[in-house]
């Protein structure tokens, strides 16, 4: 058994996944914007025994707050048992050697503070405690999981990593803090929580021209921090899931190449960044052959899936792509067009409920 669920998280990812019967293992990914773990993720947790609250893993691709800020409040909730066999989350102590240390944003500290005063293990499964990254050269870093699961990271780079730099000192100095001074500043209780800063809300979408968008050229997004995600191929049994977090499209290309595949076979594929027109390349979805493209967002704050993006899927995604969507929105129904549909053969996917997400579900072993 395989269980996908992308919860709603609103404009950001919370993905849960189960696999095998006896028993179940689980594997959080990100927790999603401010809210969502109060509203979704909480009340999912608590569905679980208290002695099932034991994760294999707990991935947080990156420091943007649609991807941490649940996480923290996952961690801040001393009421609600939780663990994780080991976490994996790119911090300022895990590329030690200059000039490529790694620095985080004031959501990167604040998670970083949480775990060390919680003790979890960081890095540890796959990495020895070090970054997870993709090594310059060699194979990429193939890791085996309990219960027959395994993960091949496919982002980030050392270079992007060392990217994030500029921004996450920048950040720090929100909060008054560097990050060399994290653990004296723990002991002196000078470290302070900020909320998250809302960006500005983007303008509602258009009808699709599918023709047209495919014509807009091309420009990849430059984000440091989506640079940084973590994005991962995952296999269990014969089932293969690409889970992209908010990487580069061009760093996800460079990964399958080095995999030595001209495409890389997968049963399902989650869009980087929300399908944002500088994340989602033709390219990318070129190398790949995948029938179902998952796109998680709301549209709030970007107006994610982007239609360029859509476009490109419909476009290159195969004879009859399918777009799943885990909300239906004004970005998203516009894709729900039986004449678009049929002029160019793909199918669509929403949940009945905004509440509820999407559950994808396959009956294999691993």
């Amino acid at each position: 058994m395989f269980r996908l669920e992308v919860l709603p998280a609103r404009y950001g990812d919370c993905i849960w996944i189960e696999y095998g019967t006896d028993p179940v293992r689980r594997i959080l990914i990100d927790g999603g914007a401010p809210g969502v773990y109060k509203r979704t993720l909480k009340p999912r947790l608590k569905r679980l025994p208290d002695e099932e609250r034991s994760f294999e893993l707990l991935v947080v691709t990156h420091v943007d707050h649609d991807h941490i800020c649940g996480i923290i409040e996952l961690a801040l909730d001393e009421r609600l048992p939780f663990k994780a066999k080991d976490v994996w989350f790119n911090g300022f102590r895990h590329i030690p050697d200059k000039p490529l240390d790694v620095l985080a944003g004031k959501h990167g500290e604040q998670l970083t503070e949480l775990i060390l005063r919680n003790g979890r293990s960081w890095n540890v499964h796959g990495f020895g405690k070090q970054a997870v990254v993709v090594p310059r050269e060699g194979p990429l870093p193939r890791i085996e999981f309990e219960g027959g699961l395994r993960l091949t990271l496919m982002s980030p780079t050392i270079p992007l990593l060392a990217d994030l730099r500029k921004d996450w000192e920048h950040s720090c100095e929100d909060i008054n803090i560097t990050p060399e001074e994290l653990e004296e500043a723990r002991k002196e209780g000078r470290f302070e929580t900020l909320a998250a800063a809302s960006p500005g809300v983007a303008p509602g979408p258009q009808r699709p021209d599918v023709e047209q968008l495919l014509r807009e050229s091309f420009e990849e997004d430059n984000s440091a921090a989506n640079g940084s995600s973590i994005a991962f191929l995952l296999e269990y049994g014969s089932l293969r899931i690409l889970l992209a977090g908010d990487a580069h499209p061009s760093t996800l290309v460079e990964s399958i190449r080095r995999l030595g595949d001209d495409k890389l076979t997968l049963d399902a594929c989650k869009l980087p960044h929300h399908g944002s027109r500088g994340s989602v390349s033709a390219d990318l979805i070129k190398h790949l052959d995948c029938d179902a493209y998952i796109f998680s967002s709301n549209g709030d704050q970007f107006s994610h899936p982007h239609p360029e993006a859509v476009a490109r899927v419909i476009k290159h995604g195969g004879d009859s792509p399918q777009l799943i969507f885990n909300y239906r929105t004004a970005e998203t129904t516009i894709w729900d067009d039986d004449r678009l549909r049929d002029a160019y053969g793909y199918r669509t996917s929403y949940p009945d409920d905004n509440e509820k997400g999407v559950v994808l579900e396959w009956s294999l072993q691993g």
